[in-house]
């Protein structure tokens, strides 16, 4: 902790020679008007895109994303005591919320007064309702004056509650509470609320400075606070920014730290009060980075805010927000100085921030307006400067209520490497997760192949970019499964356009009865991706991608590193022959232990099946699915002097009579060292399958890195049998804190040759296990633009945007641009 004498000049500074110079470009654009003293604004960290807003008097509204209008989500009026300081004043969504349907409120309690942190459920039929009888009271804490009660909960990366409280009100902190630390008020609290403890309904954390014999209350995380109104996460740090209100001089910005004192009420700001209990020459208080003065154009109570990490380039990234109640100025603080954003007549009770990171205006008169910039990219160009190994990853916001089509282009500066990447696709129907996939980033082709299938509740599509300047020719034909081919169609594509259809649609019109192989050829570089969407007993639509097949000979085997059979699993293996030649061979089944495993496919039981294949056709093996699940890996073992068909494994898990998920992973030849990105938290989690591929026994290692590539020391050793393999989630090989999310990179090394596979495995809000396959490859080809052939949001979906660099001696530096069907900038970030 710093003394705050040493950093006078530098606070002094900001304090008396502000830059307060506007920043161009910067407007507030209203988003909801009529409320009723709104006094937040936030989001369920659940991937609805969905925007919350708190009502002083006791009401929560909900409104849709690309919808101006709100409905109540929960009224606790009757319960509330509002007024003045007072009222309905926090809200945190759990980190499980998508699963457990959990949020928590503060409120100041009708008719004592009392501050309230307590719990609530939504409907279990209507996520977007709350039950009001469900309440359950975490924490009561007594309020001796009106004023100061703080009022802002939030859930910490850690996965605790964090509580702000003010130090019980009046004026001077009469009773010198925000230096007891046996006492709440003044204070910021860190709790756990999903362990109880000692007669209560929460535990503190063992690592809060005061816990356990040391003097002190438990539930402390930091002190000397006056008013902490509104506090914040930085969602790429973790740090805490928190808007202290001052007393009648000095208004300031503290990065909260555990066990910090802040120094209420020894100084307000910098400044000596001189009502002690502690010298101001002495004791180690923690200064704030950012203060201003009370008086000077209207300035009384500052309203702390967030550092921006929002998709649209609106304002620079990491600077930190914040504004005054009274004044209505918005202020930026970055890299140490201190700009004027905008300066407005609204009382500026909070600022809110949304999934995508985008930040809002809070006016307590009774609107929610969000902050743009005209001078920004419009969210059409991402950034990136990754160093080797790490990644990044973006959230744009779902905000729009009709389907948004477009591709991306990742491209390294000045031709150096693009890095990999991808687009993870969700899609949801009434605010449930049906279906997951990932399109991952790769270079332009010329022609591939593709397995192909419409009919029996199956269809294929094909969306294809022209990325060059000049129009396209687009040849296809359709192989069946004794090697008669259709006659061949083009199509023409214009510069920079971009199609997509499925292929009983128009362009392709290939008719409503389907199998076979879909091979093309284009007259100059295309880019091009394929899904298999399948329409479930309840009519909902999955979907997964189809990997593209090159046109040209190999004749190494290839692995499935993993299939399921049983427990409600079946796997599909779909061999397609890239040539004009016949292949054969055979399709050979093994157990965790290596040795053959007995299966039946296609009606016949054993462990080895042979395939022979149609120059440019297909064959398909499918496993019954009858009994406990049974898992392995599988080998496609060509002929002597056989060409080796690509291949897809199509995973589909059946529950109570419904197909809930289908993913489509690739057949790959192996390698040693491996890197992907993963997410994990309670209700998203990722798991690996590895063969070996050595007839000796494997040692592999499993290490996770943070997202910017750092070792989190998180590690565990895998061995497997020679011919074996071994499936587990992540959480399953390493320690991770239990509720927790957890955002990097898993690094797998081994000693000898495997094949791996990677499921995202997401429980919805049904309880259902939504698959999608991650790609993994051993390390990205060289090229210095990649293509993500096709993304979608709004109408139901959303996107996330993954880029990493595998790279370790290497920084990869460069953009991915964003384009409409017709090849114009997307600014899909927009509502």
């Amino acid at each position: 902790m710093a003394r705050r004498g040493a950093f006078a000049p530098l606070i002094l500074a900001v304090l008396f020679t502000p830059a307060w110079a506007q920043v161009s470009g910067v407007e507030l654009q209203p988003i909801a008007t009529g409320l009723s003293q709104p006094v937040f604004l936030t989001h369920p960290r659940d991937g609805s895109g969905r925007r919350f807003i708190v009502e002083q008097a006791g009401r929560i509204l909900v409104m849709q994303p690309g919808s101006d209008t709100w409905t109540v989500f929960l009224d606790i009026r009757s319960r509330v005591l509002s007024g003045g300081e007072r009222g309905l004043l926090g809200l945190a969504f759990h980190p499980r919320f998508a699963v457990n349907r959990r949020f928590l409120v503060n409120y100041t309690k009708a008719p004592d007064g009392a501050t309230i942190v307590s719990e609530f459920t939504t409907l279990a039929e209507n996520r977007n309702a709350a039950d009001p009888n469900s309440e359950s009271i975490f924490l009561t804490v007594p309020q001796p004056f009106a004023n100061h009660n703080g009022g802002m909960i939030e859930f910490g990366p850690d996965g605790y509650l964090y509580i702000g409280l003010g130090d019980g009100g009046s004026g001077n902190d009469p009773q010198n509470r925000a230096q007891n630390l046996d006492d709440l008020l003044g204070k910021m609290l860190r709790i756990d609320v999903d362990r109880a403890a000692g007669g209560l309904r929460y535990s503190s954390p063992p690592t809060n400075p005061f816990f356990g014999p040391a003097p002190g209350r438990d539930e402390i995380f930091a002190y000397g606070l006056r008013n902490p109104w509104r506090f914040s996460f930085d969602r790429r740090t973790g740090e805490i920014y928190a808007g202290d209100v001052g007393q009648n001089a000095i208004e300031e910005i503290d990065i909260v730290t555990i066990g910090g004192n802040y120094g209420w009420r020894v100084f307000e700001g910098t400044r000596c009060t001189g009502l002690g209990p502690a010298a101001c020459s002495g004791g180690n208080f923690v200064s704030p980075i950012v203060e201003y003065a009370n008086g000077p154009l209207g300035r009384c109570s500052v309203t702390g805010g967030y550092v921006y990490r929002g998709f649209r380039a609106s304002l620079p990234a990491g600077a930190y927000i914040f504004g005054d109640y009274c004044s209505g100025e918005i202020f930026m603080w970055k890299d140490g100085v201190q700009s004027l954003l905008i300066d407005t007549n609204l009382n500026i009770s909070s600022f809110g921030e949304d999934e995508s990171g985008e930040l809002y205006v809070v006016a307590h008169g009774g609107a929610i307006f969000q902050i743009r910039n005209s001078d920004a990219g419009g969210g059409s160009r991402i950034s990136f400067d990754l160093p080797g190994p790490a990644g990044l990853s973006v959230t744009p916001l779902n905000s729009s209520s009709e389907m948004i089509i477009g591709y991306g282009r990742i491209q390294g500066t000045n031709g150096s490497p693009a890095p990999g990447g991808a687009a993870i696709l969700g899609l949801r129907a009434d605010g449930v997760l049906i279906s997951e996939a990932a399109v991952e980033a790769a270079s332009a082709v010329r022609s591939g192949r593709i397995y192909a299938e419409v009919g029996g509740g199956v269809n294929t599509g094909v969306a294809v970019t022209n990325i060059g300047g000049q129009t396209v020719s687009l040849t296809f034909f359709l192989t069946d499964a004794t090697g008669r081919d259709s006659p061949a169609k083009t199509i023409t594509i214009p510069p920079g356009e971009h199609i997509g259809a499925f292929l009983d649609q128009d362009p392709f019109n290939l008719g409503g009865a389907v199998h076979g192989a879909f091979t093309f050829q284009a007259s100059s570089d295309v880019a091009v991706m394929a899904i298999r969407g399948f329409v479930n007993e309840r009519s909902e639509f999955l979907f997964a991608t189809l990997p593209i097949t090159p046109l040209s000979a190999s004749f190494q085997p290839l692995t499935f590193p993993h299939y399921a059979d049983g427990g409600g699993w079946t796997t599909e293996f779909v061999l397609v022959n890239p040539t004009d030649a016949r292949a054969e061979g055979s399709l050979r089944l093994f157990g965790p232990s290596g040795l053959p495993a007995n299966l039946t496919v296609n009606g016949q039981t054993g462990p080895a099946f042979p395939y022979s294949i149609a120059p440019r056709s297909f064959q398909r093996f499918s496993t019954a699915g009858a009994g406990v699940i049974a898992v392995g890996a599988a080998r496609v073992m060509p002929a002597a002097n056989s060409p080796a068909p690509a291949g897809i494994a199509v995973f589909r898990l059946r529950q109570a009579g419904v197909v809930v998920t289908e993913t489509a992973v690739e057949a790959t030849t192996g390698g040693s060292r491996f890197q992907f990105y993963i997410d994990l938290s309670t209700a998203l989690r990722m798991g690996i399958a590895v063969a070996n591929l050595s007839s000796a026994e494997a040692g592999v290692r499993v290490e996770l890195a943070a997202i910017d590539g750092a070792l989190t020391g998180l590690s565990a050793e895998m061995r497997i049998p020679g011919g074996g393999h071994s499936a587990k989630f992540v959480d399953e090989l390493v320690e991770l804190q239990p509720g927790v999310p957890f955002e990097g990179l898993l690094n797998i090394a081994a000693d000898g040759p495997i094949a791996v596979t990677a499921i995202r495995g997401r429980v919805n809000e049904r309880g259902e296990f939504i698959a999608a396959g991650v790609p993994v490859r051993e390390s990205e080809p060289p090229a210095s633009t990649r293509f993500i052939p096709r993304i979608v949001i709004g109408g139901g979906f959303d996107l996330q945007f993954v880029l990493t660099n595998s790279r370790p001696d290497a920084t990869v530096s460069g953009t991915l641009d964003l384009f409409d069907r017709v090849g114009r900038p997307l600014a899909l970030a927009a509502p």
